[in-house]
């Protein structure tokens, strides 16, 4: 039987203290907003972050590529050298807010053939993911997010092809009687406006829904070769495109409810482009990835001693 999240009287006035929260950790401690000083051992939660990874989603990546930075109020775990471009909570109308980031990621130059040629391939060349994590300011939500390049080539290609898969886990930080997620998003925008750059697929392409969990396969393919992966996830997956014309933003956001630590919802999806053999340059896109908090809805006359964000 999992546990009551400790609720909070309304009447007292009570300061929080919020930490990182170490992937694979049964609960978060808390600390202070201004920065992730309070965090004695460093490398430890930064082990812990990696081993998340590989237990996720059986990524590689190696402890010591990553660092931990304060970001605001929020603390994250980032690959070194990493600036967010954007890091912020956006209010909306329904009382709810969303906090984002978004990066810039570019593809490795090493993974383009010196002479232009196309490597057949069975399924896409993955390079090594850029991985991130962090707890919003309030210290209300936690995110764990990845994304990764790769490269669909075969004989008959007259164009480079480009994938780029996206996953996510989150899920609400103990402590907060009276707030929930209800959702978390992973989404891929071009850099820029490269006219030589085409996006022609992505996945998934409709509304996935599960009661209470289950298992979502996505994939694309490039010519003749495909790749997919699945993940599990709990709800329903909604697959979005912007709605501003011309400005693709392809995103699959896990849209439900979270309010015990062990609800992990996870959401992923991939995209893929196409640019010419002739370019020069290695390709680059917005990664974006976020989750939305809110309040829970009470009943008419709520008791302040059970949690009612579990209901």
């Amino acid at each position: 039987m999992r546990k009551l999240l400790p609720t909070v009287a309304l009447c007292a006035a009570v300061t929080l203290v919020t930490a990182l929260m170490p992937a694979g950790s049964a609960t978060a401690s808390r600390t202070s907003s201004s920065a992730c000083d309070h965090i004695g051992d460093k490398n430890a939660a930064i082990r812990d972050f990696v081993e998340g990874i590989k237990k996720d989603w059986d990524l590689d990546v190696k402890a010591r590529d990553y660092e931990i930075q304060a970001h605001g109020g929020e603390c994250v775990i980032q690959p070194k050298g990493a600036r967010p471009v954007t890091g912020e909570a956006e209010a909306r109308s329904d009382s709810s807010a969303t906090t984002s980031m978004t990066t810039v990621e570019t593809m490795p130059a090493s993974a383009t053939p010196t002479d232009g040629d196309a490597t057949i391939q069975q399924e896409v060349a993955w390079q090594a993911p850029s991985c991130y994590e962090w707890e919003d300011a309030e210290h209300i939500g936690w995110m764990r997010a990845c994304g990764q390049w790769g490269r669909m080539d075969y004989a008959a290609a007259t164009h480079n092809n480009y994938a780029y898969r996206m996953y996510a886990s989150c899920h609400a930080l103990s402590g907060h009687a009276f707030d929930q997620l209800s959702e978390c998003y992973v989404a891929a925008e071009p850099f820029g406006n490269d006219p030589n750059i085409v996006w022609n697929d992505w996945d998934p392409k409709a509304t996935l829904e599960f009661n209470p969990c289950g298992s979502i396969p996505i994939g694309i393919s490039v010519g003749p070769f495909s790749t997919s992966y699945t993940i599990n996830s709990c709800e329903k997956i909604v697959p979005s495109e912007s709605p501003n014309p011309g400005v693709p933003d392809w995103r699959a956001t896990w849209v439900g409810k979270s309010y015990y630590e062990e609800d992990v919802r996870q959401t992923a999806a991939i995209v893929a482009f196409v640019v010419p053999k002739s370019y020069q340059s290695s390709p680059s896109l917005y990664f974006k990835r976020g989750f939305t908090t809110e309040e829970c809805v009470w009943p008419p006359t709520p008791s302040p001693y059970y949690p009612w964000c579990a209901i």
